[in-house]
């Protein structure tokens, strides 16, 4: 074999040798590029999350307290028929009792 022939060999493997390290790096930092990728696509996603359940809570809240502002009424209601129910039989009742105290001929 000839000297030419031994150096080109050579250079050819040194040159496969460079292609081979230039390609680890060059996916050792596709790796890291994607695996930063992820973390930012996962915190964003995270925030999100976190965003979208703190809006559902609050419209929760929300339709709570229209629903409690409703059976507050409601109940404020049945309160003032009960009210005005008793107030009538309060009526009857003190009549029964002055018809059983005082006697029918004014005397007691």
């Amino acid at each position: 074999m000839s000297i030419d022939l031994i150096k080109s060999i050579k250079e050819a493997e040194d040159k496969a040798e460079e292609i081979k390290k230039k390609s680890l790096e060059d996916s050792r930092q596709i790796i890291s590029d994607a695996r930063e990728k992820a973390k930012k696509i996962i915190e964003e996603a995270e925030e999100s999350a976190e965003k979208e359940a703190k809006e559902i809570i609050e419209k929760a809240k929300i339709s709570a307290n229209k629903e409690i502002e409703k059976l507050k009424e409601e109940v404020s209601k049945e309160c003032d028929t009960i009210k005005n129910s008793s107030r009538k039989n309060l009526d009857k009742a003190v009549e029964i009792i002055i018809g059983r105290i005082v006697k029918p001929d004014g005397n007691s």
